[in-house]
């Protein structure tokens, strides 16, 4: 999904003069002058910050899909009961996007990530590299993931290859994430290293996917 290397970071880059609104300030990219992060005053609903993301023209068009998918998070979610109360949820950012996601930080210091489909491949098992999630859902073609949230700054750049070794170790085949690629990965307080993109940790073929699901429907038998 390639979400902006800034995600669930603390360290807003400021070279360029932000964009001021009556509610929230955007921050550039200092090289490409893209929108990096959007940082609200004060919380506001997951409702509200979607809204701004979808109306606002200084946040590029074609980087969130073409805002289409913005709007479609926001119908999917009110079409269910279920998914009713993310939208409630307080927020405090926009810390990252791709083409098909958007991920924001909450007031009480969790990440909630919205995605266009099935965030995780073929539906695999979470493994241990994976983001521990507090919760998920879904509405239409809309899903959602509470998260624990993860820092970014200074990162090393071997800590990229743990990860990679962690994703080899699983029998997983490693897809988009190279070395130096350490807006892939993330740190949680107790120190822990995760991917944060679980596309990044795919099935090695369709066939390997079909045979780690019969294994589990057979050990649920069990």
């Amino acid at each position: 999904m390639n979400i902006s290397k800034n995600f669930c970071t603390n360290n807003i880059p400021k070279k360029n003069k932000p964009i001021q609104n009556k509610s929230y300030t955007l921050y550039r990219d200092s090289n490409r002058g893209n929108v990096l992060a959007m940082d609200y005053s004060r919380p506001v609903s997951l409702k509200q910050a979607l809204c701004n993301v979808r109306d606002d023209k200084n946040i590029n068009e074609g980087i969130i899909g073409d805002k289409n998918v913005i709007n479609r998070f926001i119908t999917d979610l009110q079409n269910s009961k279920q998914t009713q109360k993310i939208l409630r949820r307080k927020v405090v950012k926009l810390a990252g996007y791709g083409s098909s996601a958007a991920v924001f930080e909450t007031a009480d210091g969790k990440i909630i990530k919205l995605t266009d489909g099935n965030h995780i491949p073929l539906n695999r098992p979470r493994a241990f590299f994976d983001v521990p999630v507090f919760k998920k859902g879904k509405s239409g073609k809309t899903h959602f993931y509470l998260e624990e949230k993860l820092y970014q700054h200074a990162m090393p750049a071997f800590w990229v290859d743990v990860v990679r070794d962690m994703i080899k170790q699983s029998d997983y085949k490693i897809f988009d994430l190279y070395e130096y690629d350490t807006h892939q990965i993330g740190i949680s307080k107790e120190g822990k290293l995760y991917l944060l993109d679980a596309e990044c940790a795919k099935y090695k073929t369709i066939f390997h996917a079909l045979l780690d699901k019969a294994k589990r429907n057979i050990l649920k038998r069990l």
